[in-house]
C-alpha cells in the first residue's frame, strides 16, 4: 500500500471531471508521507488552482494511513450552487406577481372607496360600514335647485340617446362647478340638479350661501354659452332658498344620502316659480348674502307690475330677490341696503359708508365710499395717469395720499388686476378673468396687507407709494414705445407690495446686533429683511385658497420660472444698506452695457437657485428642460439690470418726486430710526441726519438716476435728475432746520399731519418766493 500508483487512480477516479461539472477549483496535497510517481506533494489539482486563496477556499484535512492529506476546494466565482441563479430569479419572479397583485388589489380598493365617496359623504360611509344609521341635522344650509326650461318638449323632438348625451354634456360641466367652489351635489332627477352648501360638511351659513351664490352664478353663466351637439341653445332657471334640514340614507338597496325638510321643498318653489336664466333667492337667503365674506351680491327685489315678491305654493306670498351678479368684497364691509348699489360696477368690491367710519373715520369713510364707485380698470388709469412729481398729491380721491388700509388695499388689487388681465391676454387675447380670480386676489393683497406692521417707514402705506411708483415708471416706458413684457411688469409689481411684508423696523444690521430670530434664519450672505418678505409673500400665494389665483399667474415653468427670477432680483436687491451687494449692483449695471458674455459671478440669484425652485414648485428636472434659462447671458443680465433698476428707483421714488412726497417719507424713516434710538438699538440719528441725507443725493440717488437714463424717454429722465437735483438743494437750505422741527415733533408726539404742514412750506414759501422774482 506504500507504493500506490497514484497516477493511475487519478485517471480512475475522474476527480477532475466530478470537480468541473460542480463548478468547483481544487489543489490535494500530500502534507506528510511518499508520493511514488509524483515530483511533488501536489497530489492533484484542477487548472485554475492557483487562483484558490483564503477568501474564495476551505481547506480540508483528512489523516490516514498514507499520511496526512489537505484538499484546498473552492469558486472563483464564489460560493453559489447552481441551482441559485435560477432561485433567484424564481423569487423575484414571484415577489414581483404578489406586488403587482397587491398593488392592483389596493388601486381597486381605492377607486371603489372614491367611487363611494362620490355617492355619499365619507362620514355616512363610516357609519354604515359600522352598522350604525345616518341621520344628522343641519340648523342653516342653502339649497339650490334648477331645470331646464322647456325640456320636456325638447326631450320629446329627440331621440333618447340624444336626450342623454346632451344632459352628461351639461351636468359633467357643471359637477366641475361643483368641485371648484366647495358644494355638495346631491343628485340629479331627470333635467332637475340639487346642490347643497353648509352640509354634509358644516361650515358658517354665510359661507355656505356664499359658495351655492357664486356656484349658481357660473352655471347660468355656462348654460347660456352652452350649445347642443345639434347646435341648440337650452335655458335654465335656478332658485336658492337656506333654512334647517335633516341628512341621512334612505333603503338599503342601492341607499342614497338625501335631505329632506321644508327648505328642501322650499328651494324647490323657489326654482319653480323663477324664470328663464334668472336666479332667485329666499329672503334668508338674501340675508345671508348680505354677510357673505368674499363676495359682494347685487341683488334686486322681485317686482312685478305693483306685486313685491312671488307667490308659493304652501308658503303664501313671499319676498324674494334676483342675483344679479357679484364681485369681490371690501375688507371689513357688507353690501348695504341703498338702492344705488345696484347700479354701479360691481365688479369692484363695496364698503358700507356706516361700518367704514366705525374703522377708518368719517373722513377716510367717505373717501371709501366714493372710491367704490369706480371699476378696477378706471383706479388704474387714473393711478396710471398722475404726475410723476405729485404722485399721491393729487385732489382726487381716487389716487389722493391716504393712509387708509382700505384704500390702499383696493388701489393695489385694482394694479394687480389690470396687469394680471394683460398677462392673460397676452396669451389668449380673448381670456377674461374669472370671477374667483379676483375674489382671490383682493384676498391676497389683504393678507398680505396684515404681514405689515406698525413701523413707520417700512409700512403698508410706504408697499402701496413704492407700487404706484412702480406702475407709473412701467406706464412711462410703454408711453415711450417700448412693448412690455406683460408678465414682467405683472411681477414688478408685485414685487413692489410684497417688498418689505413682514418687515420689523429694523435694519438688517440691527436684526444680526440683536440675535433677532429673522437673524438665525439665513445665512450671513443673504439680506435678512428682503428674503424674509420673499418668502412670506411666496408662503402666501401658495396656499390653498389662492388656487385659482396661482393657476392664472403661473400656468407653466415657464412662467414660474420668469416670475420667481424677476421677484428675487427686484426684492434682493433693496438691501441698499450693504455697500458690496449696491457695489455688485454696479458692476452688472456696468457690465450690461455691453454685448461680451458677462461673468457668471455677478448673478445675483447664484446663491438662492434651491429657493427660487422650491418658493415656485419648480423640479430640478427644470434644469435640463429649459438650460438656457440658467445661464448667465448677456440679454439675461440686461433684463437683470432692468429689473434692479426699477425696483430702486421705485423704492426710493419719493426723493426724485416733489419736496412734498420727500419731505413726508423722510420724516417717516426719521421716526422710525428714532423709535430704534430709544430701544437702544443704534445712535442717535438727528446728529448725522443732515449731512447724511446729503451724502445720500450725492452718492446714490443722483447715480442712480443717471444709471436709469437707459430705461426711460429723455425728458422724463431729465425730470427724474432735475426733481432730485431740487430736493438736493432744498434739504441743503433747510435741512438743519427740517430736522429740528422733525426731531421737535417726535419729542412732543405731535400729530405727523401739523409736522409736515411745516415741513411742506419750507419748500413751498421757497419757491413761491423764487418763482415770484422770476416774474419780476
Amino acid at each position: 500500500v506504500n507504493f500506490l500508483d497514484w497516477t493511475k487512480m487519478k485517471d480512475r477516479s475522474d476527480i477532475y471531471k466530478r470537480f468541473a461539472d460542480c463548478h468547483l477549483e481544487f489543489d490535494l496535497t500530500r502534507v506528510s508521507g511518499s508520493t511514488v510517481g509524483l515530483d511533488s506533494a501536489s497530489l492533484a489539482k484542477s487548472e485554475n488552482a492557483d487562483k484558490l486563496t483564503d477568501k474564495n477556499a476551505i481547506f480540508v484535512t483528512t489523516d490516514s494511513l498514507h499520511g496526512e492529506w489537505q484538499n484546498k476546494v473552492g469558486s472563483l466565482n464564489g460560493w453559489e450552487p447552481a441551482w441559485y441563479p435560477g432561485a433567484v430569479a424564481g423569487i423575484v419572479l414571484a415577489s414581483f406577481i404578489l406586488a403587482f397583485l397587491t398593488a392592483s388589489t389596493l388601486v381597486e380598493r381605492q377607486l371603489h372607496r372614491n367611487l363611494l365617496y362620490k355617492v355619499m359623504p365619507r362620514r355616512a360611509i363610516m357609519k354604515l360600514q359600522r352598522g350604525q344609521t345616518v341621520l344628522e341635522k343641519f340648523n342653516l344650509v342653502t339649497i339650490f335647485f334648477s331645470d331646464i326650461v322647456g325640456f320636456t318638449n325638447m326631450a320629446g323632438n329627440m331621440t333618447p340617446i340624444q336626450v342623454m348625451k346632451m344632459l352628461n354634456e351639461l351636468y359633467t360641466e357643471l359637477d366641475k362647478l361643483v368641485e371648484k367652489h366647495n358644494v355638495y351635489k346631491v343628485e340629479t332627477i331627470g333635467d332637475a340638479y340639487m346642490v347643497v352648501g353648509g352640509a354634509p360638511s358644516r361650515v358658517p351659513a354665510p359661507v355656505a350661501a356664499e359658495r351655492v351664490a357664486l356656484f349658481a352664478l357660473e352655471a347660468v353663466n355656462f348654460v347660456r354659452k352652452f350649445r347642443t351637439k345639434e347646435g341648440n341653445q337650452i335655458f335654465i332657471r335656478a332658485g336658492l332658498a337656506s333654512g334647517p334640514t335633516v341628512g341621512g340614507v334612505v333603503g338599503r338597496s342601492m341607499p342614497r344620502y338625501c335631505f329632506f325638510g321644508d327648505t328642501v321643498n322650499f328651494a324647490s318653489r323657489m326654482e319653480s316659480t323663477s324664470k328663464k336664466m334668472k336666479i332667485q333667492v329666499a329672503d334668508i337667503t338674501y340675508r345671508l348674502l348680505q354677510d357673505a365674506p368674499t363676495a359682494s351680491f347685487v341683488m334686486t327685489k322681485r317686482v312685478e307690475g305693483d306685486i313685491v315678491g312671488v307667490q308659493v305654493k304652501g308658503k303664501g306670498h313671499q319676498t324674494t330677490y334676483w342675483i344679479e351678479r357679484a364681485g369681490p368684497r371690501a375688507w371689513d364691509s357688507y353690501v348695504n341696503d341703498d338702492p344705488e348699489d345696484v347700479k354701479r360696477d360691481v365688479e369692484t368690491p363695496i364698503i358700507s359708508s356706516k361700518k367704514s367710519k366705525e374703522n377708518y373715520g368719517v373722513k377716510e369713510a367717505d373717501a371709501a365710499v366714493e372710491e367704490r364707485n369706480y371699476t378696477s380698470e378706471e383706479i388704474y388709469d387714473a393711478m396710471s395717469s398722475q404726475d410723476w412729481e405729485n404722485l399721491g398729491h393729487a385732489s382726487s380721491s381716487l389716487v389722493g395720499a391716504t393712509d387708509d388700509s382700505y384704500s390702499l388695499g383696493f388701489r393695489a388689487g385694482a394694479l394687480l388686476e389690470h396687469h394680471l388681465l394683460c398677462v392673460l391676454q397676452e396669451r389668449d387675447p380673448n381670456a377674461e378673468m374669472s370671477l374667483s380670480t379676483k375674489i382671490q386676489l383682493n384676498q391676497f393683497v389683504q393678507e398680505v396687507s396684515e404681514t405689515y406692521g406698525n413701523a413707520k417707514f417700512h409700512n403698508w402705506s410706504h408697499a402701496n407709494h413704492v407700487t404706484t411708483s412702480m406702475n407709473k415708471l412701467l406706464a412711462v416706458i410703454q408711453e415711450g414705445g417700448e412693448e412690455l413684457v406683460s408678465l414682467n411688469s405683472f411681477s414688478l409689481v408685485f414685487a413692489a407690495l410684497v417688498h418689505d411684508a413682514g418687515h420689523t423696523g429694523m435694519s438688517n444690521k440691527i436684526l444680526k446686533d440683536i440675535d433677532h430670530p429673522l437673524s438665525k434664519k439665513f445665512d450671513d450672505s443673504i439680506p435678512i429683511a428682503e428674503k424674509n418678505s420673499i418668502n412670506i409673500a411666496l408662503n402666501i400665494l401658495f396656499q390653498d385658497n389662492f388656487s385659482s389665483l396661482r393657476n392664472a399667474i403661473l400656468p407653466g415653468d415657464m412662467d414660474k420660472i420668469e416670475f420667481a427670477r424677476t421677484l428675487f432680483q427686484s426684492i434682493l436687491i433693496t438691501d441698499i444698506a450693504t455697500p458690496d451687494r449696491v457695489k455688485l449692483g454696479i458692476e452688472r449695471y456696468k457690465a450690461s452695457q455691453g454685448n461680451e458674455d458677462p461673468d457668471a459671478g455677478l448673478c445675483p440669484l447664484s446663491n438662492h437657485i434651491s429657493d427660487l425652485f422650491d418658493g415656485v414648485g419648480l423640479e430640478e428636472s427644470v434644469k435640463d428642460e429649459h438650460p438656457d434659462e440658467f445661464v448667465v447671458t448677456s440679454s439675461g443680465l440686461k433684463r437683470c439690470v432692468r429689473n434692479e433698476h426699477l425696483m430702486l428707483l421705485s423704492d426710493v421714488g419719493h426723493l426724485c418726486q416733489s419736496w412734498e412726497n420727500f419731505i413726508k417719507w423722510n420724516f417717516r424713516l426719521f421716526k422710525e430710526l428714532m423709535d430704534c434710538y430709544r430701544k437702544k438699538l443704534c445712535d442717535n440719528p438727528r446728529e448725522t441726519w443732515v449731512q447724511g441725507q446729503i451724502d445720500f443725493f450725492d452718492k446714490y440717488i443722483i447715480p442712480l438716476v443717471e444709471r436709469c437714463r437707459i430705461l426711460f424717454p429723455e425728458e422724463f429722465s431729465e425730470a427724474l435728475l432735475t426733481n432730485a437735483m431740487n430736493n438736493l438743494k432744498l434739504w441743503t437750505i433747510f435741512g438743519v432746520q427740517a430736522t429740528n422741527m422733525m426731531a421737535l415733533g417726535v419729542r412732543n408726539d405731535e400729530r405727523e399731519d401739523a409736522v409736515l404742514v411745516d415741513l411742506y412750506g419750507l419748500g413751498r414759501d421757497y419757491l413761491e418766493r423764487i418763482e415770484s422774482k422770476k416774474s419780476k
